[in-house]
């Protein structure tokens, strides 16, 4: 039955995914960031982080301050690179409706871009970019343009031609040659390019380099060795020490974490040795994640952790828990795309995860998205097999603000399928509202939800895996009632300095619970991690009681390279007297 409906979700996978239309919205996708960067919404006073995937529009303003990048992709591929110190307005960013002709126009305030047209304009397509005191204007090109401080505009053709104007006057800026307009001046005539410089947000400045455009070009990076070019080795600089305790022995730990970034493509290892204080008792050495992240197309593998299907009624923050998966997402943002879960294929056999997932979704307007989901442990032992298949539709209200309906089902239990009785009867339904506000960077959830009681919500969640492998997953059972209940969700980012989550849960038959994090993060080094759950609230309410734990985790620098790692666990009697349990550890940085 279970290899039946899965083939039946693959075939209607291959039936939808060549019918989707083409998305006629036209934006810019901030596929790049380092550092500090923000953007003022056309709508809005506020500057707001910027985040990757955030999507620009007409009335935009993106901010790239001191030791930062930014990179803006279009549809066509065309990209605008940002230097540090760069402020760009969107003026306009349309497409006829007539015509189909694409308009672009950009107003350099402060900065550097560089900027790359792919396709060879045609009639009524314009691209440009104004400055306090000219305009450049391409025909399918590419080029780097510059303004200081005093409004001084530097042009530099790389490829094509760029019509540089000032003053009413127009200069043929050809490839290989700049031009420059100074405050009240047209365009100087062209002369030849004597040196290019290149966008990398790795590469460190050369020496031969003026001052100036050192210290506005590039920003300041750790050590590193470039290994050819466009690959480079980019050292994280850490070395992590601490205990490490396996069956009844307790090791030292040392371990070091190097990344290598192939461009888009960045690539992170864990290398350990475990020592008795005598001699190394083993070394070992794994992949800790690789990524590719552009807007149709991304890619993760290693641990994967937050993992959510269905709005969370099929997986919610699923973890692989230590071991390693892949997932990958193919789209046409805002129109329709594919999201897949799978075990890797790496893992050894006592350390091994066997749960797949998929999600398909397609928008057959522009505010209405359906989606269909399944998710599924194919373990080797059928009596630990798992899987929940199901739907949802959710409607925009706002850009910000979605409402949304989905089902759950479970096919299998335990490896057995639906045709029992006891599998057939469990399944679950949510309503629910979530909304972003970005005035306040929070994000507000709230679900109304109605399951059978040997039906679990989120059943593939952060602890699944470790359960499973513990041996305490919930057993098949009968179904005796339904319940209903409502969850409440908030998560907020406090001037990228604090961050909070608080989840509210209370159902029928049961007593409520509430979960809540807080990180702060004074600098890169001085961190506070606070975690607060109390399971079966009582009346009346209690902060501390028999039901609440709480963990600290703080990282304080001792000296200029060494950082100490403490955690404190907190429990509590009946009477709220607590017992604490602590660990400490060492952090070196080289």
């Amino acid at each position: 039955m279970f290899k039946k409906l899965f083939v039946f979700l693959l075939v209607l996978l291959i039936l939808i995914v060549p019918i989707f239309a083409q998305s006629s919205k036209r934006v810019a996708i901030i596929t790049y960031l380092k550092g500090n960067v923000y953007v003022k919404r056309a709508e809005s006073e506020l500057w707001i982080p910027a985040k990757l995937k955030m999507e620009l529009s007409s009335g935009d303003k993106i901010w790239v301050q001191q030791n930062s990048q930014a990179i803006l992709e279009f549809s066509d591929r065309s990209t605008l690179k940002l230097a540090p110190n760069t402020q760009l307005d969107i003026l306009k960013l349309d497409r006829d409706k007539n015509t189909q002709k694409d308009v672009s126009i950009f107003k350099l305030l402060l900065g550097k871009v560089w900027a790359t047209v792919e396709k060879i304009l045609s009639t009524g397509e314009r691209v440009e970019i104004q400055t306090p005191t000219a305009v450049a204007g391409v025909r399918g090109t590419e080029w780097i343009q510059q303004v200081s401080e005093d409004g001084t505009t530097v042009v530099k053709t790389l490829k094509g031609v760029v019509f540089f104007t000032a003053k009413g006057v127009t200069v043929e800026v050809k490839e290989g040659f700049q031009s420059i307009v100074k405050p009240e001046n047209p365009p100087e005539n062209p002369t030849p390019i004597t040196e290019i410089e290149k966008f990398d947000e790795e590469e460190k400045p050369k020496e031969e380099k003026p001052k100036e455009e050192i210290k506005e070009e590039k920003p300041i990076t750790p050590p590193q060795r470039e290994s050819s070019e466009g690959i480079r080795l980019a050292l994280n600089n850490n070395l992590d020490y601490g205990l490490y305790k396996k069956n009844d022995l307790m090791l030292a730990k040392l371990s070091f974490s190097p990344e290598i970034s192939f461009g888009i493509l960045k690539l992170g290892l864990d290398l350990s040795l475990y020592t008795d204080g005598e001699s190394i008792s083993y070394i070992q050495g794994k992949v800790r994640y690789g990524e590719l992240n552009l807007p149709w197309l991304g890619i993760k593998y290693g641990v994967i952790d937050h993992f959510t299907l269905g709005y969370g009624l099929i997986a919610n923050r699923y973890s692989t828990y230590e071991m390693d998966g892949l997932v990958v997402r193919l789209e046409d943002p805002k129109r329709k795309g594919i999201l897949t879960l799978f075990p890797s294929p790496f893992n050894k056999y006592e350390n091994l995860t066997s749960t797949y997932a998929l999600r398909a979704f397609y928008r057959p307007i522009n505010r209405l998205e359906i989606g269909i989901n399944g998710m599924m442990d194919m373990d080797v032992d059928e009596n630990k097999r798992q899987a929940i298949v199901g739907a949802d539709l959710s409607y925009f209200l706002t850009k910000n603000t979605v409402i949304y309906s989905s089902f759950a089902q479970r096919i299998i239990h335990d490896g057995v399928t639906i045709s029992d009785p006891r599998v057939l009867n469990e399944n679950g339904v949510a309503l629910g509202l979530q909304s972003n506000f970005s005035l306040f960077n929070s994000v507000f959830s709230a679900q109304l939800i109605n399951f059978s009681d040997n039906f679990y919500p989120g059943y593939f969640n952060a602890y699944y895996e470790k359960n499973k492998v513990l041996n305490t997953l919930s057993p098949l059972k009968e179904s005796v009632n339904r319940i209903f209940g409502l969850t409440l969700d908030l998560d907020t980012n406090i001037l990228n300095i604090a961050f909070l989550n608080i989840n509210y849960q209370s159902f029928n038959g049961m007593r409520p619970s509430i979960y809540s994090r807080f990180t702060m993060s004074l600098n890169e080094r001085l961190k506070v991690n606070l975690l607060y759950e109390q399971k079966e609230i009582k009346t009346p309410f209690m902060l501390f009681n028999e039901n609440t734990i709480m963990t600290l985790n703080m990282t304080y620098p001792l000296a200029q390279n060494v950082d100490a790692i403490i955690t404190i666990k907190r429990t509590f009697d009946s009477y709220g007297n607590p017992t604490d349990i602590y660990f400490v550890s060492t952090k070196l940085r080289l």
